[in-house]
């Protein structure tokens, strides 16, 4: 990024954001964030790779803007509005008018409403209607909309065990309905403890985990549920 269309771009540009390493952290981090690149690699080693969302979003993006050196372009014009040597409504007017053309000239990609659906990986069976549960962004739901059954990956029960609701965990939960946790933390004791959690689901399709102390104790022993 820091390096791309370097020759287009003014001396001054650079000083301004375009390719400095805190610009480019805060872009990297949106981008995460939004969805449009994942993280991959272990501890030492770590890259980005396009998600299926970000291929999508470029496949279909007009080629004007996805240059590097359009935005140097701009960034060089507000240094100039800046300086008093152009004005701030010119600069507007030019973006307005470079919108409007792109939309005016703009043809649809084929098999565009295909490309920007995601493929959704399947990770177990719904307990609910028997189909598919599918990852998302937000959590492990029914592939059927019509369907309550979602696990979610910003979960509260998990986190007052300081856990979090993984793509393993969820796997092991669909999977046989219960997973074993070693080194959850009490919140109020900050001690750690080994334990059980199992998953069961109530008349309104809503999960119900429960927590399983004793070790070859029934699906029932001592413990307490709570729903997520």
């Amino acid at each position: 990024m820091e390096r791309a269309g370097a020759d287009e771009m003014p001396e001054e540009v650079e000083r301004k954001g375009i390719g400095t390493s805190a610009t480019r952290a805060a872009t990297i981090e949106k981008l995460v964030r939004i969805g449009f690149v994942e993280r991959k690699g272990n501890k030492k080693t770590k890259y980005l790779l396009p998600t299926h969302k970000g291929v999508a979003l470029i496949t279909v993006m007009p080629e004007q803007i996805q240059s590097p050196s359009m935005t140097a372009e701009w960034e060089q014009k507000l240094l100039d509005v800046e300086k008093g040597e152009f004005r701030d409504t010119e600069f507007m007017n030019e973006i307005e008018g470079m919108i409007t053309e792109l939309v005016r000239t703009y043809k649809i990609i084929e098999d565009a409403e295909v490309l920007m659906h995601p493929v959704l990986e399947e990770i177990g069976t719904c307990p609910c209607c028997g189909r598919h549960v599918v990852e998302r962004q937000k959590g492990y739901s029914c592939e059927n909309r019509q369907c309550n059954f979602v696990l979610w990956k910003q979960n509260r029960f998990f986190e007052a065990l300081g856990k979090k609701m993984t793509k393993l965990i969820a796997v092991k939960l669909l999977s046989d309905g219960k997973v074993a946790l070693k080194g959850c933390k009490s919140k109020k004791t900050g001690k750690t403890y080994d334990t059980t959690v199992i998953m069961t689901v109530d008349e309104n399709q809503r999960v119900v985990f429960e927590l399983n102390f004793e070790k070859g104790a029934g699906k029932y022993g001592k413990s307490k549920n709570k729903k997520d």
